[in-house]
Formats: C-alpha cells, sequence, structure tokens
C-alpha cells in the first residue's frame, strides 16, 4: 500500500505547474511599445470584481508631437505605429492598471507605454511614465516624445 505523503509531493508538483500554466496562458502578448499621451477626463472601470481594468478614450485627429490631444482624447506620440490603424473619433479603450494616471483629472496629461491587445482595438498597458521635476509630476507637460517606451 502506498503511504498518501508519497503522493503529496506529486500532487503539490502539479498544482504548482498548472498554477504557473493558467498564468502564462491569461497574460497578454509581449510586443513592441508605444508612447500615448492621454488627456483628462478619463474614467477608469473595474469589472469582475476588480479583475479587469478599463480606461475608455476617444482618438485624437493629430500626434501628440504636433497638437496637444482635447478632452477625453490620447494620441500616439509620434502618429499610429505601422499595423495600427486608428480613426480621430474612435473609441478604444487601455486595459490594465495605470496606477497615478487611474481617472485622469481635467486638464492634465498621462504619457503610457501600450501595445496592442491580441483581440480588438484595445490597447494594453505596459508602463506608466512620469514626468518628474515639475509641479505637475506624475503628469507631463509639452514638449512629448515617443522616448522612454521599451521597444
Amino acid at each position: 500500500m502506498i503511504k498518501s505523503r508519497w503522493l503529496a509531493i506529486p500532487g503539490a508538483l502539479v498544482l504548482c505547474f498548472g498554477t504557473v500554466w493558467v498564468t502564462n496562458a491569461q497574460a497578454p502578448a509581449q510586443g513592441p511599445s508605444f508612447a500615448v499621451y492621454c488627456r483628462g477626463p478619463l474614467s477608469t472601470f473595474r469589472t469582475e470584481a476588480g479583475k479587469v481594468i478599463r480606461t475608455p478614450f476617444k482618438w485624437a485627429k493629430e500626434a501628440a508631437t504636433k497638437e496637444n490631444p482635447g478632452a477625453g482624447e490620447c494620441a500616439w506620440a509620434d502618429g499610429p505605429p505601422s499595423g495600427m490603424e486608428t480613426k480621430p473619433g474612435d473609441s478604444s479603450a487601455i486595459v490594465g492598471n495605470l496606477g497615478p494616471f487611474d481617472s485622469i483629472p481635467v486638464g492634465t496629461i498621462g504619457k503610457i507605454c501600450v501595445s496592442k491587445a491580441s483581440q480588438g482595438n484595445d490597447l494594453v498597458v505596459r508602463e506608466v511614465i512620469r514626468q518628474l521635476g515639475h509641479e505637475t509630476a506624475p503628469f507631463h507637460r509639452p514638449p512629448f516624445s515617443g522616448a522612454g517606451c521599451p521597444g
């Protein structure tokens, strides 16, 4: 007869590896990231008991380096990356924790490094960039640039 403690080790290994496999299956694809500037007011919503975090916005008509995004809009720093189609006024959402930019207040601008979600037109948060050294930290003021996001 096999003692139950001999089954405890294989059972624990299966439980640990199964958890890691499920976690990796749910993680977003890690592609290159690009800078997006978003201007408040933007509100962040949590669904499924806080597991899904979405910040909806509308696309600005110009890149942030050409013209500041309007209220409730986001804009690519230097224009849309190849393969990502965006049209001014179209709705989209940033998925993930925005940290200090969670519910961006009126008139403030945040810089967020994002990658394209595996499905739909949503963007996935990769990193929140803080601009330090002036009175509006962590928010940003012009001039804007696409630098700072890991490629």
